[in-house]
């Protein structure tokens, strides 16, 4: 089973997304591109 791996972000950091989300009117999220690149390779075989 994969590991699901979380940001450590002190108490500052998260208000600043908090101000940034509010702002820009988005929720802001992060992701492994590695992750996506790798499912992405299994529906792109040669046939």
């Amino acid at each position: 089973m994969e590991e699901t791996k979380f940001a450590e972000l002190n108490q500052e950091q998260l208000k600043e997304i908090k101000q940034l989300e509010d702002k820009l009117e988005v929720t802001l999220i992060a992701y492994d591109n590695a992750v996506l690149e790798n499912q992405n390779s299994f529906g792109n075989t040669l046939e």
